[in-house]
């Protein structure tokens, strides 16, 4: 038998080679995790992003790798091969105040008490400028019309991407009315503010958007690993146990970084299911596109490249129906 822990992008594009393999997952639904900014600032609703599967709903997982045994809540689920894929978790900073008065956007409930909050409030303060700050901070400036404020520490935004993507994002958030700072470190998070090394900003809801890493749970599995990221051969077998396969963002290799993103996520949760079958694929990690919106803006970068306009919103739309489609389209209900 051929158990995958963890059912998202990776879990289940994994269980679309193998459909008789067993999911165990806390949730009962497949969340589209890209398109949760969406959601979190009203532009579509709760059936957008998120898919009802079937798994098995656990609370609490541990495995035996002697045994080759999976031990739950809902009981003892013995595997010949196993797949762990699951997903990454924010890093919230190491700043004053971020526990208690900042939020995340990791999963489906951190964007609905976001969708929640915001209509309360009068001041935004995300901190963080890759694609995901970019995105919230402009989309809630758009459909709520709260005031929001981008803290970024680096002197770009998006500085992953290419500096035609930084600067378009700059552009258009400033014609939309965000407030971006660059170059601004958040130090302390309070109740109505956010303390930066240029000064106090309001703020009434505090976002923390950004710093990935692996789950701890990794760490607690006992697997060797790189920022909660288990460490694992090319062919996306762990390097403590030759049965066990790890795919996604809880996945990387020990001589470089895959990078944390949904479609190298499905790409790999495929190339691990084949070999946990008997291929021996070896996995190359290739991002194909970034695509960012801001209202009816569409930019990012195709490869090296970077892309706006149509193009960019075709991808963008490419994206979403490769996710809901693509991805283990027998068992999403």
């Amino acid at each position: 038998m051929i158990v995958v822990l963890g059912g998202g992008f990776a879990g289940l594009s994994a269980l679309s080679q193998f459909p008789s393999a067993v999911v165990l997952d806390r949730k009962e639904y497949f969340t589209l995790t890209p398109w949760i900014i969406d959601y979190a600032c009203g532009s579509v609703g709760e059936d957008y992003v998120i898919r009802r599967y079937n798994a098995v709903k656990i609370n609490w997982v541990k495995p035996d790798f002697k045994d080759k045994v999976i031990l739950t809540d809902k009981g003892k689920f013995n595997y010949d091969k196993l797949l762990i894929c699951l997903g990454h978790r924010q890093n919230l900073p190491r700043v004053k105040g971020a526990k208690d008065y900042a939020l995340k956007i990791e999963t489906f409930e951190d964007a609905k008490k976001i969708r929640e909050e915001v209509t309360k409030v009068k001041d935004v303060v995300v901190i963080g400028g890759g694609a995901t700050g970019v995105e919230l901070a402009g989309n809630l400036k758009l459909n709520r019309g709260v005031n929001v404020t981008l803290v970024q520490r680096r002197n770009r935004l998006l500085p992953t991407m290419t500096t035609s993507s930084s600067e378009k994002a700059k552009k258009v958030l400033e014609e939309v009315g965000v407030n971006v700072m660059l170059e601004t470190e958040a130090q302390e998070v309070k109740a109505r503010s956010v303390v930066t090394n240029r000064g106090e900003v309001p703020s009434e809801l505090t976002i923390f958007a950004g710093g990935l890493k692996g789950p701890e749970i990794i760490d607690e599995f006992g697997h060797s690993n790189k920022n909660h990221r288990m460490i694992v051969d090319k062919e996306l077998r762990s390097i403590d146990h030759k049965d066990v396969y790890g795919a996604g963002d809880c996945a990387t290799f020990e001589d470089g970084e895959v990078p944390m993103s949904a479609d190298v996520a499905i790409n790999m949760g495929k190339t691990a299911m084949k070999n946990a079958l008997g291929d021996s694929v070896k996995f190359e990690p290739k991002r194909i596109a970034t695509i960012l919106r801001i209202g009816s803006e569409y930019f990012g970068d195709l490869g090296d490249s970077y892309v706006e306009g149509d193009l960019a919103k075709l991808l963008k739309g490419l994206a979403y129906v490769h996710s809901r489609t693509l991805i283990a389209p027998t068992i999403l209900v």
